[in-house]
């Protein structure tokens, strides 16, 4: 009896979240060599790689129409299934031969992995082929418009599996198998030692897959990329979560509160990063400047750039160490939409600059690695209403003047009963109400709350009232 309860719980437990992880390196310089010895260093060969994607290009559309006329016999097959018999129709080995012997005469001695997953590829352009066909046919004469096409690529992915490359991360040489017009051969490239060594820290603790080849601005790099498995926080009750609630904002990178769902506030704070914020604003200065003499520079583009993206690491560091600091369950954020003009003549640059779906993104890797889960909710109206209910806030009250101009502080607002209040913190109340009334809803017996457009103008107060009627 008691192995058996044991055989149930452990495979009640549900299955752990799958991470991917991608590290990109540039390629420094491809290895010559005479009778297997490095002799010396060049530039990476572009014939080579445009050799190699034009082959692979050419035998996907081959296998495509190939597998076109065979749909027939292929279409009622499992995936698993119709893969096989495909490469059965295409290649000629030892115990089969191929029914289209065309292939291995056009395409000679390609690696067997890269074969395979063009043959994968294929199937999926006839399959989607198929499907659109199928729709386009369903309509009437006068709404079909166009009949659909099988859509090729128009340059080919080069991915190396297994048999295709050989790394040596010690000593910073990677070697990949390519097609040089005639053959296939291996041919060796550097990439920087240091960040080959991380990748093989890296490989230890996660599964290393297929790195991929790619050209950005006349430069090749190899995107390594990472899978890893990790176990989240139960969600069979999440109004025993600890919740940390973020508001990432303008004036200050981000508001934080730790709450939990009787409203109790265990924690709260603004994340201010000093250093990065002036680095961006001097050099937004900068560029408005050169602006102003009539100036163009790619420098101080790539800089503002920089200093941006520094800025949302730097601020999703903070949040993170907020985190574990406080030991949370989940991490709550606004959805926040950025279409339409962007409002306000001070701030519309800093708007199209703001970065924070980066930061979420960032975030939400993190907390999935350690853990926690990751919620959002509709951002309207969390910084309008008090979290004490007493109504709309009022962020022009407080200022003051700078040679005769008004400048307003909106770090902070006025609620209507006259509090003084910070207005990140003030919406962070507000978003963990409109998290926990979420969960609330999905009760078994719970009161109907009212639509959702109107429970957007409940705060934290009428949060702590709902949970002093549910202990009563």
């Amino acid at each position: 009896m008691a192995e058996q309860k044991t055989a149930t719980k452990a495979t009640s437990q549900p299955k752990p979240m799958t991470i991917h992880t991608c590290y990109v390196v540039d390629i420094k310089s491809q290895l010559v060599t005479e009778k297997g010895e490095v002799t010396g260093s060049r530039r990476v060969d572009e014939s080579l790689m445009r050799a190699t994607r034009k082959v692979c290009l050419d035998a996907l559309k081959f296998c495509a129409e190939l597998f076109l006329k065979e749909w027939e016999n292929l279409k009622g097959l499992q995936s698993l299934e119709m893969k096989s018999r495909c490469e059965v129709l295409i290649h000629t080995t030892k115990d089969s031969i191929a029914k289209y012997p065309e292939f291995d005469e056009k395409f000679p001695y390609m690696p067997s992995y890269t074969r395979r997953a063009i043959v994968a590829d294929a199937l999926g352009i006839v399959r989607s082929y198929k499907s659109n066909h199928k729709n386009w046919e369903a309509l009437s004469p006068a709404e079909r418009g166009a009949e659909p096409k099988m859509g090729f690529p128009t340059i080919y992915e080069l991915t190396f599996y297994k048999q295709e490359r050989r790394l040596n991360f010690s000593e910073g040489v990677m070697e990949l198998k390519l097609y040089d017009g005639t053959k296939w051969d291996w041919y060796a490239f550097r990439i920087n030692k240091s960040e080959s060594e991380y990748i093989a820290k890296m490989s230890k603790t996660r599964k290393l897959l297929s790195p991929v080849v790619e050209k950005v601005k006349e430069k090749y790099r190899v995107r390594f990329c990472f899978e890893e498995k990790r176990q989240l926080v139960q969600n069979e009750c999440p109004l025993k979560y600890r919740i940390l609630v973020v508001d990432l904002g303008i004036n200050a990178p981000a508001s934080w509160s730790v709450l939990t769902a009787d409203g109790t506030v265990h924690a709260r704070g603004v994340i201010h990063l000093g250093r990065d914020e002036d680095r961006l604003n001097r050099r937004i200065n900068r560029k408005r400047m050169y602006q102003q003499a009539g100036k163009k520079s790619k420098n101080i583009y790539r800089a503002i750039t920089s200093a941006n993206q520094q800025l949302s690491i730097d601020t999703a560091k903070a949040i993170m160490d907020t985190a574990v600091a406080y030991d949370v369950d989940c991490i709550v954020f606004e959805y926040l939409d950025f279409t339409g003009k962007k409002k306000g003549r001070k701030y519309r640059e800093r708007i199209h600059m703001w970065r924070a779906n980066d930061v979420q993104s960032r975030v939400e890797l993190q907390a999935h690695r350690m853990g926690m889960r990751i919620s959002r909710v509709c951002a309207w109206g969390t910084s309008k209403y008090a979290f004490d209910g007493s109504g709309t806030t009022n962020r022009r009250s407080v200022y003051h003047y700078e040679h005769g101009n008004k400048k307003y502080n909106y770090s902070v607002c006025k609620f209507q009963n006259g509090k003084i209040y910070n207005c990140d913190l003030n919406a962070s109340y507000n978003i963990v109400a409109r998290f926990f009334f979420r969960e609330y809803e999905k009760l078994d017996g719970c009161p109907k709350l009212p639509p959702v457009p109107m429970r957007t103008l409940d705060t934290l107060l009428t949060l702590l009232y709902s949970s002093d009627e549910k202990a009563a």
